[in-house]
């Protein structure tokens, strides 16, 4: 027997052998089929009192008998409720698209928590304000239903508009014995209007994060504060549900999977989590057409796993990392300005990548948020003298996409001239023409990547601390680990007295003040082109094959790079 729904309430209304068959654990060690008979039993004799407690106890039966969701009639959405009712707080129950999983947990999930407890509250969290309405609208159309009333009298209102404290779109109350603030169940946005003076004995997080919410790394940071503040809202012992469906794997989710916040409870779309796998709960012609129809989102709303999918142009497995560059490099930096001046325009991106004596690409440095003409000069001049300085350096070369801006090159011009310091800066030309130009520019990377010519800082920024990181492409998401202590490479480079050569978080601070790690954003870009929202970054790394790059001219070995801790 669960102990969260307990059924105390009806429990003396019900027949001895129902209570013990649930409070033993046989009910819920029923099979589908075993169940389905068992309902049909209670419903041709139809005692009040069973029901009513069968309902307190068992989600499923609430559902798909007195809610009369007989469309939920599927032995998988019997095994989830069986599931979500043993553990229900304190997971991310991240479930493929059209799988059920807010009619489980957030619909007849709050209804069964009002029935074994009417004095509780409940806080439906959404991204806005507008999602949370509707899931508080379709569960208090429940309790205004003849059979609500007729099972369930003590909680329901007869005439709900007239007898009820609070009864609106946002906002209701069941019949209960206190008075709290709060009404027993309101929707409110996570990330607009959310609530101040209220704390609800249950905070129920769904749809918290929409595409809306990944398309750029302030809008995830955002979220994500928003989360923050929003936990504030709860009691001291307060319970948390989180329902959703992956969008990125650097959206707020994986962010608080990766801080440990949240245990994520998965469940794609297919038995093995893959796209040639046989579906769990769509027919075989229904999940034909949606892995037609999304190509470029089924990986992360039907398998749950956005690291995933054949039809991407990079795989996560590839990305290796790089912890002591060589000691001789040439230097390139690419610059692939913002055309735009509104707040939805492009990033500027520039990206720095050296090249040592056998042609391995190293990513360096560069920056990727939204600059003015002034800030593009100060940041060029920062890469070329700070790279120019740079021991074993040999030669550092600027290329600039220069497209329609000829008022870029008379404003660094000007600057160089004032400023006397003055540097080449070389044209990065591509065709314009085609509807490809981009995504054919951008593949050149491909080759690179993928068999181990292109490295990464193997030390980013997550968590607020300088981690590891490691993609998991089972579960869909970057594993990013705290360093410890140093590691052994990076000591050796120390001790020899060149910290220079060791990789270092890429912390940046975007337009706003805010900070991202470089790195990190340009492995999301590769990891969603053609089809992520951003690619200002990998296009100006892919510019590295537009400048006529050469390795450097010696034949220093490239250093060991342990990815091991002492």
């Amino acid at each position: 027997m669960f102990e969260k729904y307990h059924g105390n309430l009806y429990r003396a209304d019900a027949s001895p052998d129902l209570v013990t068959l649930a409070e033993s654990g046989s009910l819920h060690a029923m099979d589908f089929m075993e169940a389905v008979d068992f309902y049909t039993q209670i419903a041709e004799v139809g005692a009040i009192g069973d029901i009513a407690y069968l309902g307190a106890v068992d989600r499923y039966f609430l559902l798909t008998s007195i809610l009369a969701r007989v469309d939920a009639f599927h032995p998988w959405l019997y095994d989830r409720c069986r599931e979500v009712e043993g553990q229900p707080d304190g997971h991310l129950d991240l479930w493929a698209r059209y799988h059920y999983k807010s009619t489980i947990i957030t619909f007849a999930g709050a209804i069964q928590e009002i029935i074994n407890d009417p004095e509780i509250t409940i806080g439906i969290f959404a991204h806005t304000a507008a999602i949370a309405k509707k899931f508080v609208a379709q569960i208090r159309r429940e309790f205004e239903t003849a059979e609500m009333r007729l099972i369930y009298p003590d909680i329901c209102w007869m005439k709900p508009k007239s007898e009820a404290a609070i009864w609106s779109e946002q906002a209701f109350t069941i019949r209960r014995k206190g008075n709290p603030k709060e009404a027993t169940v309101e929707g409110w946005g996570v990330v607009d209007g959310q609530p101040t003076s209220k704390h609800f004995a249950l905070r129920n997080y769904d749809d918290m994060v929409t595409r809306e919410s990944v398309t750029t790394p302030e809008q995830v940071a955002k979220t994500t504060s928003s989360y923050e503040l929003s936990t504030n809202l709860g009691t001291a012992e307060g319970r948390e549900w989180m329902t959703g469906t992956r969008y990125s794997f650097a959206d707020t989710y994986g962010e608080l999977i990766g801080r440990g916040i949240v245990k994520p409870r998965v469940h794609a779309a297919t038995h093995n989590g893959k796209l040639e796998g046989k579906p769990v709960m769509l027919t075989q012609e229904q999940w034909d057409k949606a892995r037609k129809k999304q190509i470029s989102t089924v990986n992360a709303q039907m398998l749950q796993n956005p690291l995933g999918g054949t039809a991407k142009t990079f795989h996560a497995e590839w990305f290796k990392p790089w912890f002591v560059r060589p000691a001789a490099l040439n230097v390139y930096i690419l610059a692939d300005p913002s055309r735009g001046r509104t707040t939805k325009s492009d990033n500027t991106a520039i990206a720095v990548i050296g090249v040592d004596a056998q042609g391995n690409k190293y990513f360096l440095d560069g920056a990727r948020h939204r600059m003015k003409l002034s800030q593009r000069w100060d940041q060029l001049k920062h890469y070329h003298k700070k790279w120019s300085k740079m021991p074993g350096v040999m030669f550092v070369k600027v290329g600039y996409e220069r497209f329609g801006q000829q008022s870029d090159d008379e404003y660094f011009q000007e600057r160089m001239r004032a400023e006397r310091y003055n540097f080449a800066i070389h044209e990065l030309s591509w065709p314009r023409e085609g509807g490809n130009s981009k995504r054919d520019r951008v593949e050149r990377l491909q080759p690179d990547v993928q068999y181990s010519t292109f490295f990464f800082p193997g030390l980013v920024y997550a968590n607020g601390q300088t981690c590891l990181w490691e993609p998991d492409i089972e579960k869909g998401y970057m594993n990013f680990t705290p360093l410890q202590g140093e590691l052994r490479a990076q000591k050796i480079a120390k001790e020899r007295g060149q910290e220079y050569l060791n990789a270092k978080p890429l912390m940046r601070k975007d337009e706003l003040d805010k900070i991202y790690d470089l790195t990190r954003a340009l492995m999301e870009e590769l990891l969603y082109f053609p089809f992520g929202t951003r690619d200002d970054l990998v296009d100006a790394t892919s510019r590295i094959y537009d400048i006529e790059a050469l390795p450097a001219s010696t034949n220093d070995e490239v250093p060991e790079t342990p990815a091991t801790v002492d």
